[in-house]
């Protein structure tokens, strides 16, 4: 009997001050989910990365971590976005996790809205279902666990692209003193018959 491999992901969707997060194994096994806030004095960075991921990466391990690509932001956060999403990708070559960066398709995008979307994640993931916050009026702020809905239908994209179409996800490196190979390349074929 085969077994199936499962692959670990954890999805994030980083917003100014917070982030929300959800770690999948399989398309069926929902293992954490949350939103962690990095509100501190000092580098928003160096919370982000020691105080808040960090944990997250050594506790569950994941193979692939799934980051949202850039939304349309004002130049000045948009410094900022970009600086959280390079510490973040260092962090998690460190941690040897294989890092994609996902953009939104612009059909997928325009049928559901994303407390649409977060309804969806809801009846995949039942016990999201009681963290599923009202579907907010035009002139109230967005409230803070829908970064965590985000999150999720993040994770079910890659898991969907993983099945499909994308390339195979590597295997973790075996010892830490093996030297990291790039497994998006096709490796070279050296003969020895001349």
């Amino acid at each position: 009997m085969k077994q199936k491999s499962l692959t670990r992901v954890l999805a994030l969707d980083l917003l100014p001050r917070r982030f929300g997060y959800v770690v999948l194994e399989g398309p069926e096994r929902l293992l954490d989910w949350g939103v962690r806030s990095y509100r501190r004095t000092g580098k928003p960075i160096d919370a982000l990365i020691h105080r808040r991921l960090r944990p997250l990466l050594e506790l569950w391990r994941p193979m692939v971590l799934v980051i949202h690509a850039a939304r349309q932001v004002p130049p000045r956060k948009k410094l900022l976005r970009e600086r959280l999403l390079k510490a973040v990708v260092a962090e998690a070559k460190n941690n040897r996790v294989c890092v994609r960066i996902l953009k939104s398709a612009k059909e997928q995008a325009e049928k559901l809205t994303k407390y649409e979307r977060a309804r969806e994640v809801a009846k995949r993931f039942p016990v999201l279902a009681r963290s599923l916050p009202a579907k907010r009026k035009p002139w109230q702020s967005e409230d803070h666990r829908m970064g965590m809905f985000a999150a999720a239908a993040l994770a079910m994209a890659q898991l969907n692209i993983t099945a499909l179409s994308a390339p195979a996800i590597p295997e973790p490196l075996a010892s830490p003193f093996d030297p990291p190979r790039d497994y998006f390349q096709p490796t070279k074929q050296v003969s020895n018959h001349l």
